[in-house]
């Protein structure tokens, strides 16, 4: 099955393991600097409302997920998709950093930071979600180049 198309302007970057990838242009200082203090990502996106109206838009097939309340939910908002260890451990990380210790501290404020871990029949996903406001990438590329 061929890939969705890119919605968001993109840069091609190599992995630490080198492979090429299509990162969005509003997520490559964050990738970049989670890459360089040896996270492991496996997916992003600037803003998950309009890609994903934007792929709706383009497919024949429906997606099976995305209707208009997903769509209106996640305008806005940025997307990491990271193993679960590492996605709390840049949690941990960030808890401790001024700028965004609330933000990942406590939930449901405006700013406040989701993470989703969906649940297998043998237990929790290996990959954990990260949703947060597209508005803080850039503060989150300067706090993750401070350490």
């Amino acid at each position: 099955m061929p890939a969705d198309p890119l919605i968001h302007p993109h840069h091609t970057l190599i992995t630490p393991p080198g492979e090429h990838v299509d990162i969005d242009i509003g997520m490559v200082p964050v990738i970049s600097e989670l890459w360089r203090l040896g996270f492991t990502t496996t997916a992003c996106c600037q803003d998950v409302g309009e890609a994903t109206a934007g792929v709706r838009e383009q497919r024949d097939v429906p997606l099976g997920y995305g209707g208009d309340a997903f769509i209106d939910y996640h305008r806005g908002w940025a997307l990491l998709k990271l193993p679960t260890a590492d996605a709390l451990r840049m949690v941990a990380l960030l808890a401790e950093t001024p700028l965004f210790a609330d933000h990942v501290r406590h939930p449901w404020r405006p700013g406040s930071w989701r993470m989703n871990v969906p649940l297998e029949p043998s237990g929790l996903a290996d990959a954990a979600l990260i949703h947060f406001p597209s508005r803080q990438l850039i503060q989150l590329a300067e706090a993750l180049r401070s350490h």
